[in-house]
């Protein structure tokens, strides 16, 4: 992972938070940064620092404690692990499972898009990591190719739950606030309505649309206009420029971008069991829960 431009700049490189020596800016994002760091025992982590300003939003601090915890008790092969918490000058932070392969933000910048079975086989794993937050009461609704992880071997995994919903629990937004990625915020968050895991399916879809396309289903867009038409559009065929394709591929990876929450795969599993059935491919064996 290559150092961002601007880490000569940042103060705690080249630092100790905790146990972790910090080495390089992983990325930057709302929330604050992830830096990879060194661990005690020599081994590389993945690092998340909230911003300064935000550490002192008592909101935030709330949702940046949950993740970890969320974290903590989900145990999936394709959930990134929290490893420790702490602070360093009030300012709180997590450190996590190290991924080597970098993101799938990154993947597609790279190769522009991805064929259809590498497609699906990412979508299936990230679906296996969704409906393990979901049996535990949760949605993590920030799903997008920033925050699917990918292993040195392909394996895929689901991080970032700072804007993660616990179903059971209390909302830890302000009132009115939507929260996500408008390329792929689904309708009901944009609304500002209770989220589900059809919300999350949603995003999924979005994904799979970038992943076969090089770009999401409304990329076409600019600002709020990509969250009108999340509202009222209807997305174009992903499959439409692809050769050798199943004619059934389309239409069950749309499903995912239904208006209505009610018509769509109620669990990502259930989506990518319809998406392999359509593509006529056999899905591949996941790896069981720890």
């Amino acid at each position: 992972m290559s150092v961002q431009q601007g880490d000569g700049d940042d103060p705690l490189i080249g630092q100790t938070v905790g146990a972790y020596r910090v080495e390089c800016v992983l990325g930057i994002g709302g929330m604050g940064r992830v830096y990879r760091a060194i661990g005690a025992d020599g081994e590389p982590v993945a690092l998340k620092v909230v911003r300064s300003d935000l550490a002192e939003d008592s909101v935030f601090r709330r949702r940046f404690e949950r993740e970890a915890r969320i974290a903590q008790q989900v145990k999936n092969p394709h959930v990134v692990p929290v490893l420790d918490t702490g602070e360093h000058g009030g300012v709180p932070y997590l450190s996590q499972l190290f991924i080597a392969g970098g993101s799938l933000e990154g993947k597609l910048k790279r190769e522009g898009r991805l064929d259809v079975a590498t497609a699906l086989s990412i979508c299936a794993q990230v679906a296996d990591g969704l409906d393990a937050l979901y049996a535990g009461g949760l949605v993590h609704r920030d799903v997008k190719p920033g925050n699917v992880l990918l292993e040195a071997d392909g394996t895929a995994l689901i991080t970032d739950f700072g804007l993660a919903k616990d179903s059971q629990g209390t909302v830890l937004t302000r009132p009115g606030q939507a929260l996500g990625s408008m390329d792929y915020m689904s309708p009901e968050q944009i609304r500002g309505e209770e989220v589900t895991a059809a919300t999350d399916v949603y995003a999924l879809g979005c994904v799979l649309c970038e992943c076969l396309t090089g770009a999401p289903p409304f990329a076409d867009r600019q600002g709020m206009r990509v969250l009108w038409a999340q509202l009222q559009d209807e997305p174009p065929d992903p499959t439409a420029k692809l050769e050798g394709v199943s004619a059934a591929l389309g239409p069950a990876i749309l499903r995912a971008l239904e208006k209505d929450a009610a018509k769509r795969p109620q669990s990502a599993g259930e989506y990518a069991r319809q998406l392999y059935e359509a593509a006529v491919i056999t899905p591949p064996a996941l790896s069981p829960s720890a």
